[in-house]
């Protein structure tokens, strides 16, 4: 399965990542190229609790939610709800220059894979080891690459 852990994945979502540009169009949904990148970077951010995300009940119990998005098959559904923090029109997601954007998001790509790096509770999925979040970067970063058809 593929992860940020593994060199040759990681490398795949950074050629990916430097691929886009700012008149890439969407499959899906509704943000465009330059909020992606946002995206991206403000989830990188909230996985290291530097940015704020509260649980998100649901129905499902949480680590039935993350064994399925993350250790079976099955592409993750788009349109699925964001966390607040991420969604369009907050400060989280102000666009600014897309190359300065897109370093940025490159930037916080590389500290989140850092072994030492402190990561907290997801808000959908709750506690997550290491090897979670290293697949949960890899899964959410070619989710919304494939958005953008990349």
């Amino acid at each position: 399965m593929r992860t940020l852990a593994n060199s040759v994945n990681l490398a795949e979502i950074i050629e990916r990542l430097k691929s886009m540009t700012e008149e890439d169009r969407g499959l899906w949904g509704v943000m465009s190229a330059p909020e992606m990148i946002c995206h991206l970077r403000g989830a990188f951010r909230v996985a290291m609790g530097e940015l704020p995300s509260a649980p998100i009940r649901t129905a499902i119990p949480p680590e039935v939610i993350k064994s399925n998005a993350l250790w079976t098959p099955v592409p993750w559904r788009q349109n699925f709800e964001t966390v607040p923090v991420l969604k369009r029109g907050t400060p989280t997601m102000q666009v600014g220059s897309f190359e300065m954007d897109r370093a940025d998001v490159l930037a916080e790509l590389d500290r989140f894979c850092q072994p030492e790096q402190v990561r907290v509770d997801h808000s959908f999925f709750g506690p997550m080891s290491t090897v979670d979040w290293m697949r949960w970067g890899y899964l959410h970063t070619d989710h919304h690459l494939r958005q953008f058809g990349r």
